[in-house]
Order: C-alpha cells, then sequence, then structure tokens
C-alpha cells in the first residue's frame, strides 16, 4: 500500500481543524477535493477515519492512531526535503562524552561551537568512557572525550582533573560506618579511584549504588543514600562538594584524554577537535 504524501497531508489538515471545509481552507483547495482525499486514503486504510458528530469530524480509534504516525512520517519527509534544498551540505560530527562530563566540562566547549553548527551538525553521544572508546574504534564516533585506566594510542590531548567527594548536605557519615557509594559499573576510573582512597585509608566501603547514568549516581546522592565521586567544581546544584573530609580521604586526581580519528578526520571534525583543545587547557589550566 502507498500512500500520497497529500492524502496524508489533508488527513492531518482534518484532524487538527475538526472539518472539511477549514482543511481545505488550510491547504488551499475546495471542500469537495478534501472529502475525495479523505475517501481515498479512508480506502487505502480500509476503514472510517472520522465519523460526524455535532457538526465536527471526530476520530475514530484507526483515525488517532494514524495521526501519531502520519506527523511522524511528514517531519521525516519535510526534513528529508530541506536537506536536500539545501544549497550547502552541512558535515554531520559525531562527539562521544560521558554525560556526566556534558553536563559540565562540555558545557563551555558546546559554547564556542554557536557559530560553527550553521554549517555543520553535531551529534553527541553520551556513554561511559570504554564503550566511546569502542566506538571510536568503530568509526561511529569522530571524537571522544574519555577518562581510562591508562594513556590511549590514539589520544590528542590529556589533562588531569582533580577529584572531590559529593554529599547531599545532609548525608552523615562516623568514623566506623561504611562508606556508601554511588559508582558507574566496574573498570570506571572514578570507582577505582574512590576504591583505593578508602582502602588506603583502611575505611570500609560498599557500593550501594550502581548506574550506568550519571542521572542514576546523581539521584542516589541527592536522595541523601551515598556519597560519590566528580570532578572538581562539576557537581549539580544542590550538592556539597568537598576534596576530604575527616572521614573521607582526598582523592587521586583522573586523566582526561581527547580521542580523534586523526587524519582519517573530516575537516569539520578537526575544526571541533580544536576548539575542545583550547576549551580543556583553559578549564585545566
Amino acid at each position: 500500500m502507498d500512500i500520497e504524501v497529500r492524502l496524508l497531508r489533508s488527513f492531518v489538515a482534518i484532524y487538527e481543524r475538526g472539518s472539511l471545509s477549514r482543511a481545505a481552507d488550510r491547504l488551499g483547495c475546495t471542500q469537495a477535493a478534501m472529502s475525495m482525499r479523505l475517501k481515498m486514503l479512508e480506502t487505502e486504510i480500509g476503514g472510517l477515519l472520522f465519523i460526524r458528530q455535532h457538526h465536527r469530524l471526530e476520530p475514530t480509534s484507526k483515525g488517532s492512531e494514524l495521526y501519531a504516525k502520519a506527523l511522524s512520517v511528514l517531519a521525516a519527509y519535510d526534513e528529508m526535503l530541506s536537506a536536500t534544498r539545501s544549497g550547502t551540505p552541512r558535515q554531520k560530527v559525531r562527539i562521544g562524552v560521558p554525560d556526566d562530563y556534558a553536563l559540565s566540562i562540555f558545557v563551555p566547549v558546546m559554547a564556542t561551537m554557536r557559530h560553527d553548527i550553521k554549517d555543520m551538525e553535531i551529534e553527541l553521544v553520551c556513554d561511559l568512557s570504554a564503550n566511546l572508546v569502542a566506538a571510536l574504534q568503530r568509526q561511529d564516533v569522530d571524537l571522544a572525550l574519555v577518562t581510562l585506566a591508562s594513556r590511549p594510542s590514539s589520544a590528542r590531548i590529556s589533562t588531569e582533573a582533580r577529584l572531590n567527594w559529593v554529599s547531599h548536605p545532609s548525608f552523615e557519615i562516623q568514623d566506623n560506618d561504611t562508606v556508601a557509594l554511588a559508582a558507574y559499573p566496574e573498570g570506571c576510573v572514578f570507582r577505582r579511584a574512590m576504591i583505593a582512597a578508602l582502602e588506603g585509608a583502611h575505611r570500609q566501603w560498599r557500593v550501594a549504588v550502581q548506574s550506568q547514568s550519571h542521572a542514576g549516581i546523581v539521584a542516589a546522592v541527592h536522595a541523601g543514600l551515598t556519597v560519590t565521586s566528580m570532578a572538581a567544581g562539576t557537581a549539580p546544584h544542590g550538592l556539597l562538594e568537598r576534596a576530604h573530609t575527616e572521614t573521607l580521604p582526598a582523592l587521586e586526581p583522573v586523566p582526561i584524554y581527547l580521542m580523534s580519528q586523526g587524519m582519517t578526520a573530516s575537516s569539520a571534525a578537526r575544526r571541533i577537535e580544536d576548539k575542545i583543545i583550547s576549551e580543556l587547557e583553559a578549564i585545566f589550566v
């Protein structure tokens, strides 16, 4: 079954205006033409899309279902036409970044790109660092800002971020308490830093909440259930950030690497790469 885009546009107009005459006015055609298009669409669909009630066309269940799908189809169609007719093709740059960095470190980086997005499309891929390294190797992303235990061979630049303990102001821990942590899965450098510091200070610990997302970590900390670690100055509003306390030892800094496709990268990717390097140098000077 092939449905003309014109029929879908007419159907959406009828659905949103509630009458054939108002839909016809919107699309600049006659009411008779609009009625014929509706009948053609109902024939293709194999069922009624509207029923008349109190001088208004009310959608049937089939009509409501089709409306949601029609909007998606028309939006994709219009976007395709817009991209095809555009005189200047846009280069796409895919940047991999952990979601906690996206919400903190990467914000000033993004701010410098406001003029670049006029001639390019930027896609942010938020994931764990290990997954982003794999995505870079598969060439699913052009650049990746990651934290790893050792320097990767494709690292363009490296810097260090100080780590702070982050907790809710109501969170309290005594000398003999087991420290409840909110952490990313095993392999995360932030997780290792917390565990190494606590074991070095002979403190008991346990991972009380584990999440692959920054939102999950922050939720556990906001609830006052756990403590976690974040790059200094990146804690969300409402959370307390401390380098160390009487019960929590200081944390070792963690490396941050910018990885790229190297000489095979597009000119747009290299432009963004240079901007990221400049901003990282300014942030962690």
